[in-house]
């Protein structure tokens, strides 16, 4: 059994063995502030823009850009307007021709006057545009083709229909003499061939 006199000894021992043991350990360093984080992506690039680097980086392209998209909407408007007026010249040509066929074949008494009437089929005597001249019916329905709505295709594929009908009429009337009289069923039926083809209207809108 340990006396009081012991424990008290003990206790001092103790306490001297735990202040030299703090005596000899190094003093605590002060905690080291985390390293800042590292900007993000986004961060960076405003940084750059805001730079005059960016800055002028940024308006080069914009101008550049801007320039490009001018540049084609003028492009498109420029081949818009050529689309109107090309498809303006061959409407008026298909009308005036169509309508100088069908009044020369009403007045038309012989086959010979027949062959000179729908000589429109192939070529214009009377052309409103001089480069249209020797263009059939045909080709100048294919012409307006492409250019008009895709809602009118349909009207040109019928239109160049009742043309060739025209043109293998034209050419049964080649094998007959000019002085054979022309009866009402043949004026009749190229009359009637002529007047579909005006009602399929050809116009750009």
């Amino acid at each position: 059994m340990l006396t009081d006199e012991d424990r008290a000894r003990i206790e001092a021992d103790e306490r001297l063995r735990h202040a030299v043991r703090r005596s000899m350990q190094p003093p605590a360093q002060p905690a080291e502030p985390p390293p800042p984080s590292r900007p993000s992506f986004g961060q960076r690039l405003m940084h750059f823009l805001n730079s005059s680097v960016g800055m002028w980086l940024l308006s080069s392209v914009l101008l550049t850009g801007g320039a490009a998209v001018l540049q084609q909407i003028q492009h498109d408007h420029e081949i818009t307007l050529k689309n109107q007026q090309e498809l303006t010249t061959l409407r008026f040509e298909i009308e005036h021709r169509l309508g100088n066929m069908a009044f020369l074949l009403r007045r038309a008494k012989t086959v010979g006057a027949a062959k000179v009437a729908l000589d429109g089929v192939f070529k214009s005597p009377i052309p409103l545009a001089p480069e249209l001249q020797n263009r059939s019916l045909s080709s100048l329905f294919l012409s307006a083709y492409p250019i008009l709505p895709k809602d009118k295709h349909h009207d040109v594929r019928q239109a160049i229909k009742l043309v060739k009908q025209l043109e293998e009429d034209e050419l049964l009337l080649r094998s007959l003499p000019d002085d054979q009289p022309l009866s009402d069923a043949q004026r009749e039926k190229f009359g009637k061939t002529i007047s579909s083809i005006q009602q399929l209207h050809i116009s750009e809108s």
